[in-house]
């Protein structure tokens, strides 16, 4: 996987870092490099895991088959798979020790941040299903940097007026954007990002008087693809860190944890997040009988914000361990094919050349 180039670099930087002593003028700079380098290897592993390995269960954590926890720089020594318990406690350390050195901000957006390492621990731990802990990282995050756009008026955000049939609605870096990354083109197939299809149920969901219906989408031979990327080319996948992601993923967290008071903490995120997506006095605030209602709620909006991010297969494998039952089902040449909740095949097979050259465990497919 090419997220293991990143690994490398950041195992030598760590390597070399450690050899350079830290002095009164160089500590800021250090620090930084330091830090940067625990938050991108934690950022590979976790992109690794996620889609390599089952999802963390603290009942079979410890003998499911994680990733290779590459530590060194040296190509010589063994690949060896970890386990799941053993890969998510690595991610962890490593984005605690970016969080602990890395600057509240970075210079850019395209280099990590103490906000960034933030938003990485809210996530990992949403991932394992730890929602008290996300709830801490995610409010730890807005609390440094908690911009949202306001689609009525963007403020230079969003390319002209959403109306318009713009091909890119988003400018890259816009002010929600916390870390950018984006999928490369050459890692997919030929057109596949702009003429995939969208989910018509999906599309269908949203209000006529939701701009994410006229921003994220358009339509193109008869059906819709999406468009936006907050990569600021609709072509490219954005599958960095926003606040809107935070946000969701603090109301998602306040529902789930359920203690006094968190239902209207939920909403208020909820709400404070989706009168910015909608047209002018159109948006009435929800509001909810149950707790169990606003979650219901906050995860269809977090499927609608987040979607084209890299984070719904995640979602999905969660989502089934706490007992959603979600089937993927895909229709091919007149024949249906299943996917069934907490399946094996939820832990996609490792490349077969990567394992004929280090003899490491293949997944069961």
């Amino acid at each position: 996987s090419a997220n293991y180039a990143p690994v490398y670099i950041a195992n030598l930087v760590l390597e070399t870092i450690s050899k350079i002593q830290i002095t009164a003028q160089n500590k800021d700079q250090w620090n930084n490099v330091k830090g940067s380098a625990h938050f991108y290897r934690a950022y590979c592993f976790l992109n690794l895991a996620w889609t390599f390995a089952k999802a963390y269960d603290i009942n079979s954590a410890a003998t499911d088959l994680g990733i290779v926890l590459r530590s060194t720089s040296n190509i010589n020594d063994p690949s060896i798979r970890s386990s799941v318990e053993e890969t998510y406690g690595q991610i962890l350390k490593d984005a605690r020790e970016a969080a602990y050195y890395l600057p509240n901000y970075s210079m850019h957006q395209f280099r990590p941040s103490k906000a960034a390492a933030y938003c990485l621990l809210a996530r990992v731990h949403l991932s394992m299903r730890h929602y008290d802990s996300s709830l801490i990282y995610s409010n730890l995050c807005l609390k440094l940097k908690g911009d949202i756009m306001d689609y009525n008026n963007s403020g230079g955000d969003v390319s002209g007026n959403l109306t318009t049939g713009t091909a890119t609605p988003f400018k890259q870096l816009n002010k929600e954007v916390i870390f950018h990354n984006q999928i490369s083109n050459i890692l997919l197939p030929t057109n596949s990002y702009t003429n995939a299809k969208v989910n018509s149920a999906l599309y269908a969901s949203y209000s006529v008087d939701d701009w994410r219906k006229t921003a994220f989408f358009n339509l193109n031979q008869g059906d819709y693809r999406f468009r936006g990327s907050y990569a600021g080319n609709s072509s490219v996948i954005f599958t960095g860190m926003t606040t809107s992601e935070m946000l969701l993923t603090r109301a998602e967290c306040y529902a789930r944890v359920g203690e006094p008071g968190y239902k209207d903490s939920a909403l208020k995120d909820l709400n404070y997040l989706l009168v910015r997506r909608w047209k002018p006095n159109t948006f009435a605030d929800i509001s909810t009988g149950t707790i169990q209602e606003a979650l219901d709620i906050i995860l269809v909006e977090r499927r609608k914000e987040l979607l084209f991010r890299g984070l719904r297969w995640i979602d999905i494998k969660r989502f089934n361990k706490g007992g959603s039952n979600i089937i993927l089902s895909r229709v091919i040449d007149g024949h249906t094919y299943d996917l069934m909740p907490n399946t094996d095949y939820y832990a996609l097979p490792l490349p077969t050349d990567i394992v004929s050259l280090t003899n490491v465990q293949q997944n069961p497919f």
